[in-house]
């Protein structure tokens, strides 16, 4: 029996919605337990740069391939938005003291490239529905999580650049995510596999984690954290 592609969208975009839901990340649970300084938000930035970068160029190279319908509508939006929100960007780099253009020396493992790894494949190789499901993932997860950051050190008393603060206190993407959930619905009807498009937007997303793991850089001991409260490091400014 054929399924009908829009119950079949619907689905997906349910689980997928709370797989969203249940996400964490180090820099939230660094956050929560009062571990962050001005250091672990200039990583953050740096890495959001370079994430950028690799999008700018994704995003082009997927309305290239898919430059009409929903999908269409969907990448010429991303890239208006990526132009939007550079300069924002940008100022959160020169309030925290602008970092490298280039990440010298990362290995894979420091989490840094994963985003712009995953998502240069994704502009070559995913289908229509693939592209347009991991990316609205992506959106969602991205911003749900960074604003739970900023309200999470905001309670905490830590003292925020402004610019870090209008940046990444983003309100839910909802146009980016209508268009997606269209562009993954049009994909599908088109013969787009949706078990392919979860495995993309898994990807994706785990190029998402390796984003905030190299944002909240290396783990202190509970011990060196307890003799830096003792020795009277108790400010939790951004200075």
């Amino acid at each position: 029996m054929n399924v009908d592609p829009a119950s079949a969208v619907d689905q997906l975009l349910t689980q997928q919605e709370e797989i969203i839901g249940q996400r964490d990340n180090p820099l939230l649970r660094s956050a929560r337990a009062g571990l962050l300084s001005k250091g672990s938000l200039l990583r953050m930035v740096q890495a959001d740069l370079w994430c950028m970068e690799a999008e700018t160029v994704a995003y082009a190279v997927l309305l290239a391939r898919f430059p009409s319908g929903p999908a269409g509508d969907l990448f010429a939006e991303l890239n208006s938005a990526l132009r939007s929100l550079r300069p924002g960007l940008d100022a959160c780099a020169q309030d925290l003291g602008a970092p490298s253009p280039v990440p010298p020396g990362l290995s894979q493992a420091d989490g840094a490239l994963s985003f712009p790894m995953a998502v240069s494949w994704v502009c070559l190789h995913a289908e229509r529905a693939a592209a347009a499901l991991a990316l609205r993932a992506d959106f969602a997860a991205y911003a749900r999580e960074c604003r739970e950051l900023v309200r999470t050190l905001t309670d905490a008393g830590m003292r925020l650049p402004d610019a870090f603060r209008d940046y990444y206190d983003m309100p839910t993407p909802s146009k980016l995510l209508d268009l997606a959930a269209a562009a993954v619905e049009d994909g599908i009807r088109r013969g787009d596999s949706a078990e392919r498009a979860v495995s993309v937007s898994r990807l994706l997303v785990e190029g998402l984690d390796g984003f905030w793991r190299f944002a909240a850089g290396p783990q202190r001991a509970p011990a060196a954290v307890g003799a830096a409260s003792a020795g009277g490091k108790g400010s939790r400014a951004c200075e």
